[in-house]
């Protein structure tokens, strides 16, 4: 496309620029600028394939007829009560909001939620520890009968 052939264009451009620049004996300005133009390139193109692809989820998911095995085209049964409703756009505005919402809970629940609760695990542990040692006697007592107890008694 006419963005990339830009860039490779300006990359290019940058590389002789640097090239000049190390036999002059200047590179490091050069070398930091070229760094600059280069991450400024890099995000642009970031953000610019991240909205093509949020468009492309965007029309797939929530413009786009359903796949054929999970439509019901006809209307046969629309008197009856239950049928599902046609045509209907009260809520279809909401869908991006509400999948968004879905998605961001998941995220929370299986990615923070242990991070948050596994960032004190040493601590609780040594704590774990330290009752366990305090407590030994009356813990083994606890479970002092069954194929399981470390004394016996036979």
């Amino acid at each position: 496309s006419a963005a990339a052939r830009r860039s490779i264009g300006a990359l290019r451009k940058s590389a002789d620029a640097a090239k000049l620049a190390v036999k002059d004996g200047r590179a490091a300005p050069v070398a930091a600028k070229a760094a600059r133009e280069g991450a400024s390139a890099a995000g642009r193109a970031a953000v610019r394939g991240a909205t093509a692809v949020h468009g492309a989820v965007q029309k797939r998911l929530f413009e786009g007829e359903a796949p054929t095995l999970h439509r019901f085209r006809g209307d046969k049964y629309s008197h009856c009560y239950g049928a599902p409703k046609r045509n209907n756009a009260n809520l279809q505005h909401l869908a991006p909001y509400i999948t968004t919402g879905v998605l961001a809970g998941m995220v929370v629940f299986f990615i923070a939620f242990p991070l948050a609760f596994n960032s004190n695990y040493n601590e609780s542990k040594r704590k774990y520890e330290a009752f366990a040692r305090q407590h030994q006697d009356a813990l083994s007592t606890q479970f002092d009968r069954g194929q399981f107890s470390s004394d016996t008694g036979l």
